[in-house]
Parts: C-alpha cells; structure tokens; sequence
C-alpha cells in the first residue's frame, strides 16, 4: 500500500529493538539468512560467492559459520573443513577471481580463531548463549500466551525456524562482540597514544634542562676566565699608600718628622 513504509529489520528480539536506523548491510543480512547452504557441496565458485554474499559482514564474524561447521562442530571437523575450503578458494585455483584472496584470508582467519581451545572454546560459548537467549524468549513467548488465554504456539516451534532464530542471535552477538573488541582496541590506541605524548614531553623537558645547564656550564666558564684574566692584570688593586711609621722627633717634641719635613705640623695642632 502506498506510503506505509517497509518494516526495520533488526537482529535484537521483538520489543528490544534500538532506535537507530539498522544499515544496508545488516538488512541484507536478514534476508540472505533463509538461503541454506551445504559448504561441503559448493564449488569454488560457489564457495567464494558464498564469503561476499550480501550481509556477509555480519556472517563472517563467526567463524564456524566462514567454515560451513555448526558450532557443535569437533576440532576434526574444523581442520577437515579448513583443508577443503583453503583449497577451494585459493588465489591460485581461481586466477581469474579478485574476491579469492580474500576469501583465503577468511578462511585461514577462522581457521586460527578455531585452532586455538581457549578461543574455539570461547566462540562456541557465544553460541551456546545465543541458543539459550532464544530458548529463554520462546519461553516466555508462550508463558505470555497462555497468560493471555490464547494457545501457546510461536514460530519456533518449527525446528527449521528456531534453527534461523538462533543463528541470528549468534550473529548479532558476534556483531556485539566485535563492537566491544573495537571499543577496547580504540581505547588502548588512545591510551598508547597519550603515554607517548607523555613520554615525547618528559624527554623534550630533560634535553631542554640538559642543553640549559650546558649553556650555564658554558657562560660560567667564560665567566671564570674573565675573572682570571683581569685578576692577572692587575684589577681590582686599590692604590692605598704605605703606612708612614711615627717616629719621635730628635728633641723629644712630637713625631713624625715625616710630616715635619713636609709642613704638616698636625701633632702640635698648628694651623697652617
């Protein structure tokens, strides 16, 4: 019907949905999440189509799901689905496809997040808790119902549609998940980034305190050397005369015939 607008598409459980407008790429995600694939079956071709299919995004950020593997899957069934896919989708198997070598990387990427217990251990576990998110809603989905007076059937009850709503929910975790690994990742930029700033200051400061305390070293020598130069030559000698010693006169009548011989007659208190 004309100027009714198209439902939002969302990854979040019907009543949680956020206000923000969902993108492109999360919309395609929705849609192509019906299309089942069987990764054991598709061709090279296929296989690489498979890694860029619309919504890939949001596919490829779970790693059992770039493999083919349920996340059920055992340590033999990922390195058995690895050898097969990293053959298929090989840069050199398919010369003539630019999206192959990065559907390689993808591949290997999974590959690596799997091979590692710790981390498969912990992608599975993001799995288990998606299953049981939507365990926990269809349950109170039906509670709700019941409540209501009305029959307690929901969708999920088809096996083929709670298998949907529990891959959606892996991939909205993994979304979430990504979301706060970017979050850290940019957090720890910012703080290496300030602690280099930091450290760039503190250097600057100490050559800029070593380079002035050079400088100081340098006009003090200048300084001392100047000193000793002019103290050399003579400088700072104040002309003060020789003392003149007293002596008595030869008649017994005063002193300093010194000053007699030159008309100073001071000791007689004589005005001249």
């Amino acid at each position: 019907m004309a100027g009714r607008s198209a439902p939002v598409v969302t990854l979040v459980p019907k009543g949680q949905e956020p206000e923000e407008q969902i993108d492109a790429e999360l919309a395609a995600f929705m849609v192509e999440v019906n299309t089942v694939h069987d990764a054991e079956k598709l061709s090279s071709v296929d296989q690489i189509a498979r890694l860029h299919r619309p919504g890939a995004k949001y596919f490829n950020m779970n790693p059992f799901e770039v493999l083919g593997l349920s996340h059920k899957a055992t340590n033999e069934e990922v390195r058995k689905a690895y050898r097969r896919m990293s053959v298929q989708v090989h840069p050199d198997k398919n010369p003539d496809d630019p999206r192959a070598q990065a559907a390689f990387e993808l591949v290997k990427a999974a590959h690596e997040r799997l091979d590692e217990p710790e981390r498969m251990a912990f992608c599975q576990r993001i799995c288990s808790a998606a299953e049981e998110a939507v365990e926990k809603r269809v349950a109170k989905d039906k509670r709700k119902l019941r409540k209501e007076g009305a029959d307690d059937a929901v969708p999920e009850d088809d096996p083929a549609k709670m298998t949907l709503a529990v891959k959606i929910m892996i991939s909205r975790m993994f979304a979430e998940f990504e979301g706060r690994k970017r979050q850290l990742e940019e957090k720890d930029r910012e703080q290496r980034k300030k602690a280099k700033e930091e450290q760039a200051e503190r250097e600057f400061m100490e050559a800029l305190a070593k380079r002035e305390q050079k400088m100081w070293e340098k006009s003090r020598q200048k300084r001392v050397n100047g000193w000793r130069n002019w103290a050399s030559q003579g400088g700072g000698k104040s002309k003060i005369p020789n003392k003149v010693k007293e002596e008595r006169r030869a008649d017994g009548s005063g002193y300093n015939t010194y000053n007699d011989d030159k008309g100073e007659d001071y000791k007689k208190g004589v005005a001249l």
